[in-house]
């Protein structure tokens, strides 16, 4: 499996602790040069690691609703199109699969009491879920990240054609200047095969990167 180095890890470490930094600002701080940076911001992003760059409030200067934690019993056959379902869902803002009897926990945000009572209605009409116990969130200490990033950190990636998890270093293909990434030499043929002859079309090409991951091992 894919392992985050030492230079990915304290990029990493620093846009953490401050998105906001430059590209000239994250190398100085990292001791590398800019157009590393950019590179290696640039594939963790295409390889998904990185979804996108978002403010963090300090909600403490905020004016804000009641947060709860909600805990359900869940079919665990079930637990994936609901949580599929749940993302749409506004007033939730987090879906965490836990152990034990309640196996899926909700951060959710709302205005008043009423509103969370609509909500349980709804998780149970819509979702055939029943909230087990409830707990509001009263203060805030500390909420970071729940990534702790380290150099050999393992990185998950999914294959492009079957979609099955890259259990070793991946096999890279080039699109149209975006990389897409395969656990075995037959994905990858198969992929080319199945888009080459549409992307020529629109005078866009596919090629093997020149890093070393675009070579079997």
């Amino acid at each position: 499996m894919p392992e985050l180095d030492d230079v990915d890890s304290r990029i990493l470490g620093i846009l953490v602790e401050d998105g906001r930094r430059s590209f000239r600002e994250v190398a100085r701080r990292a001791g590398v040069t800019t157009p590393t940076v950019q590179a290696r911001v640039k594939r963790m992003m295409e390889e998904g690691l990185i979804r996108r760059i978002s403010p963090i409030f300090d909600v403490s200067k905020f004016k804000q609703g009641l947060v709860f934690h909600l805990y359900l019993q869940v079919n665990p056959a079930e637990i994936e199109k609901v949580a599929q379902k749940l993302e749409k869902t506004t007033e939730v803002r987090g879906i965490y699969l836990t152990t034990g009897e309640n196996n899926l926990t909700l951060r959710v945000v709302v205005d008043s009491l009423e509103q969370l009572q609509r909500l349980t209605e709804t998780l149970d009409r819509e979702f055939g879920v029943k909230q087990n116990s409830s707990q509001m969130v009263v203060r805030i200490f500390k909420d970071d990240q729940t990534v702790v990033v380290s150099p050999g950190t393992e990185v998950r990636l999914k294959c492009e054609t079957c979609g099955e998890p890259i259990g070793a270093k991946p096999f890279v293909l080039k699109v149209a200047g975006h990389e897409r990434f395969f656990c075995c030499p037959s994905c990858q043929e198969k992929f080319r095969e199945k888009y080459e002859p549409k992307l020529k079309g629109l005078s866009l090409a596919i090629e093997a990167p020149e890093y070393p991951s675009a070579q079997s091992t």
